[in-house]
Order: structure tokens, then C-alpha cells, then sequence
């Protein structure tokens, strides 16, 4: 047997083993809506901030915050997450879609949904390498 070097955890091992298969989904979808925010008022938004971007409730955002902490107990923030090579460029596609939907609908004189689906591409950049890992 050979010693192959270990790939780094995904970032959904990680959130799996830290929290469990549920808060962990909702960990990583806490992440995505975090970073598509950011990336729409230009800072890092506090967790109103990302509750009313999504039309969710602040309770609920304080909720899905908690399980991101729960999940990744070693991040203040998703910053190292949502910045990381693999999963920066679909957030920033994400935010321009999601702007150009919000302005479109602006123009037309029209609501915008209260509540966002959060991109399937949330689910999937879960299994980007985390390299944010704290080493041991």
C-alpha cells in the first residue's frame, strides 16, 4: 500500500462531522446567501442584513448563523469560504443574476419575491477542499 497524500476535508465533511447532516446543509446554505449578500451591499452584512436580502425572518437567519457556528466553529465568518477559488466566482454569478432579476423587476414597477430559492449551486460548493481547516 502506498502512502498517497490525504485530500483535504470538503467543506461539507467538515460541517457533517462538526454538526450533523442537516445543520450542516443549512450551514453551507447560510454560507452561499452570506457571500451573494456581501457581494450585493459591498461589505460583510451583519445577519439582518442577510435575512432581509432573503426575505427571511431575523429569528430564522439567527437560527441558520447558528448552525454555520455549530457547523465551522473555527470561522467568525464564511469570508474563507465564499472567497475561496473554487466557490468565489459562482457567488459573484450568482449576485449579478440575482441583482439583474431585482433590477428587472424594479423597472417594471414590480414586487420583489419575498422569499429567494437558494441556487442549487449552493448544495454543490459544499464539496469544494476546505482549506480553512485550522491545523492541528
Amino acid at each position: 500500500m502506498t502512502d498517497a497524500p490525504r485530500r483535504p476535508p470538503t467543506w461539507l465533511e467538515v460541517a457533517v462531522s462538526n454538526a450533523g447532516m442537516i445543520k450542516a446543509a443549512t450551514a453551507i446554505s447560510w454560507a452561499w446567501c452570506w457571500g451573494i449578500t456581501r457581494e450585493i451591499v459591498g461589505h460583510d452584512p451583519s445577519v439582518e442584513e442577510v435575512a432581509e436580502q432573503w426575505g427571511a425572518s431575523a429569528r430564522t437567519a439567527y437560527r441558520d448563523h447558528a448552525n454555520f457556528k455549530k457547523a465551522f466553529p473555527f470561522l467568525e465568518d464564511p469570508t474563507p469560504y465564499v472567497e475561496q477559488a473554487e466557490v468565489k466566482p459562482l457567488v459573484v454569478a450568482a449576485a449579478r443574476k440575482m441583482k439583474e432579476v431585482e433590477d428587472r423587476l424594479r423597472s417594471r414597477g414590480e414586487r420583489k419575491k419575498e422569499k429567494r430559492p437558494i441556487d442549487l449551486a449552493a448544495r454543490g460548493i459544499g464539496f469544494a477542499p476546505c482549506l480553512a481547516l485550522p491545523t492541528q
